[in-house]
């Protein structure tokens, strides 16, 4: 199977469950957990992926040991060195969007999720790539509305000890923004100039002075 560079990675969720067991490290079950698949992990459905993998030509058996291949060899190396993992959901008028970004600052990727269960992979330069990709990820959604308005936008940054940062924007009909950061008190919105959106979703997440 020849992907180009440049293309995104076509990848199921029983493909992702063979990465993460192969990588077996702390990062690649974050990553599990972020991408909500630990009810689903284990044998049949991590032996699924291994043969969709096998016949892709994504993995490859060397001796006694399974070897991602092509394209999924750089994904299970992010898998396994992961360090950094963002989690953002845009919901709009017309469509909803769900992405997870993972990574370090050797490299990092995002997965597009699809409801056909076939999701996309593409890759981003390191962590700070993560965070550059998801604000421009939220203002695209909320500031230019390509698919309308009133639209909203939830950012998380998931920790390694299962704590994260939450910020949550919603732009009304006429455009104004407004932002909620945190889960836990439900604060009420705050108004939100365009101009800020950056810097406050980033001291939201915990990546800017308070």
């Amino acid at each position: 199977m020849t992907i180009q560079e440049d293309a995104p990675l076509p990848i199921t969720e029983h493909e992702l469950i063979a990465l993460v067991a192969l990588a077996g490290t702390p990062g690649a079950l974050k990553c599990q957990s972020l991408f909500r698949l630990d009810h689903a992990a284990g044998a049949p459905l991590e032996q699924a992926g291994v043969a969709t993998l096998l016949e892709r030509g994504l993995m490859t058996v060397e001796g006694e040991s399974l070897v991602p291949a092509g394209p999924a060899a750089s994904v299970a190396g992010v898998l396994a060195d992961s360090d950094a993992w963002l989690e953002v959901a845009l919901v709009t008028p017309k469509a909803e969007h769900v992405y997870f970004l993972f990574g370090s600052n050797g490299g990092a990727l995002v997965l597009s999720l699809s409801k056909f269960g076939v999701h996309e992979l593409r890759p981003l330069t390191g962590s700070e790539g993560m965070f550059t990709t998801a604000v421009e990820m939220v203002t695209f959604y909320l500031g230019t509305a390509p698919d309308g308005r009133p639209a909203a936008g939830t950012v998380r940054r998931h920790l390694a000890d299962g704590s994260f940062h939450s910020v949550h924007i919603k732009t009304e009909p006429d455009g104004s923004l407004e932002i909620v950061t945190g889960d836990d008190a439900k604060p009420a919105p705050a108004p939100l100039q365009p101009e800020d959106l950056e810097n406050q979703l980033r001291r939201g997440l915990g990546l800017l002075p308070a």
